[in-house]
This record gives C-alpha cells, sequence and structure tokens, in this order.
C-alpha cells in the first residue's frame, strides 16, 4: 500500500514539472491585445478626422463606437508575456474608462470646446495603453519572448536541459541588441541604454556559464541577476 502511494505521489510530481515546463500557448508570448488594437478602428476618425476638423455631428456619430470597443478593452486579458505591467495596465484602461465617460459627456452637452478636449485626452489615454503593450524595440521584445519562458516555466520546473538551450537563444539575441538602432524617439537616452544593453548582455554570459555547471545556488543567483538587468533596460525606456 505504501509503495503504491509512493508510485503514485511520484507520478504527480513527474506531472507538475512538465506542466511547468511546457510551452505556453504562443498567444502567452505575443504583446498583442486584440481588443486594443481594435480599438484603433474608432480611435483613427476620431482623431484623424473629427478632432482637426472640429467635426462635433461626427463626434456624436462615434461616441456608440466608442463605448462599445471600451466595454471589450475592460473584458481583455494580458497576455503572460505582460503580466509584469498588469498593475500599469489595468490602472490605463481604468483611466480610460474615465476619459470615455467625459467624452460621451461632452459630445452629448453639444459643445465644441469641452469636446475636442475630451477626445484629445481619450487620445491620449489610448496611446498611452499601446505604449505600455506595444515593444518599443522588436530586438528587446525577442529577448523578452524567451525570457518569460525562462523566469515563469523552465526555472521553476528545474528543467536544466531547457534552460541551457534558452540560455544560447538569449546570448545570440543579446549580440543582436548591443548593435541595434535605438529608436528616434528615445535617441537622447542612447547613452544609458547603450550601458544597460551591455549590463545585461554581461548578465547574459554569466548565466549561460552558470548554466554549464549544476550548482543550482549558482544558477538561481544569475537567472535572477539577469532578469533584474531586463528590468533595469526597460526602467530606461519608462524615464
Amino acid at each position: 500500500m505504501n509503495m503504491r502511494f509512493r508510485l503514485l505521489f511520484s507520478l504527480a510530481a513527474v506531472l507538475m514539472l512538465a506542466a511547468w515546463a511546457a510551452p505556453t500557448d504562443p498567444s502567452d508570448v505575443k504583446s498583442d491585445v486584440p481588443a486594443l488594437f481594435a480599438f484603433h478602428d474608432v480611435i483613427y476618425p476620431l482623431w484623424h478626422n473629427a478632432w482637426p476638423n472640429k467635426d462635433l455631428a461626427l463626434m456624436k456619430e462615434l461616441a456608440p463606437q466608442i463605448r462599445e470597443h471600451m466595454a471589450e478593452l475592460e473584458k481583455a486579458k494580458l497576455p503572460g508575456i505582460l503580466r509584469d505591467k498588469q498593475a500599469k495596465w489595468d490602472a490605463g484602461v481604468q483611466a480610460m474608462a474615465a476619459a470615455v465617460a467625459k467624452y460621451e459627456q461632452a459630445v452629448a452637452g453639444g459643445e465644441l470646446q469641452p469636446s475636442l478636449d475630451a477626445a484629445e485626452e481619450l487620445h491620449a489615454r489610448y496611446e498611452g495603453l499601446v505604449r505600455m503593450v506595444r515593444p518599443v524595440m522588436k530586438e528587446l521584445d525577442a529577448y523578452h519572448q524567451v525570457l518569460y519562458q525562462v523566469y515563469h516555466y523552465q526555472w521553476p520546473a528545474k528543467d536544466l536541459a531547457a534552460l541551457r538551450a534558452s540560455g544560447a537563444e538569449l546570448a545570440k539575441a543579446c549580440e543582436v541588441l548591443q548593435t541595434a538602432a535605438v529608436p528616434k524617439r528615445f535617441e537622447a537616452k542612447t547613452e544609458a541604454l547603450k550601458a544597460a544593453f551591455a549590463a545585461l548582455g554581461a548578465a547574459t554570459a554569466e548565466l549561460n556559464g552558470a548554466l554549464a555547471g549544476e550548482d543550482w545556488k549558482v544558477i538561481d543567483t544569475a537567472l535572477e541577476t539577469m532578469h533584474t538587468r531586463y528590468q533595469d533596460v526597460e526602467k530606461v525606456f519608462e524615464k
């Protein structure tokens, strides 16, 4: 009886580790929120037609569509890769909902300037959510997609083989990142970003050195350091 219990317990443990180590749904590693980008279908005519032309009638016409998109956005879930941004996302969606309510009240009142001001705020809130979701650099996003698997699945499962394979992918992603062009809107931060990229590259190299062995204390420290250096890169963009 005890032997049977031990076998069942061991099987359960193996299945649990396999679940942790299993690849995520492909959508979980894409920085995409379909409801947010669908919202652009109404944001575009609002911002590029109604607002510059001071077309109050069009702003009123768009109001029901804006409300429908807002309802969908409030139900939207972030993919796993963006889970660290959940609190900021929730606050952004709440601010967007408040801007939609202000917009609806303004256009219902029929006064042009308050409606224009409300449309401008609504557009700004929308752009803030887009910037939160959309990767700032495709090269950094490539690194993050691997990091997500490492940090949330392979490391908890202590899957050394998978970690070693991912470590090699992270090293290649770092090489590309070191020579990538900084987006124009972040040119003023080029020096700080290059320093942060270099620190991430060094931490990734240290991680691969740790993964060459089997000392989990050393590996754990290297993984946490690498994750922190990635967060440091994100902070430079956010400042």
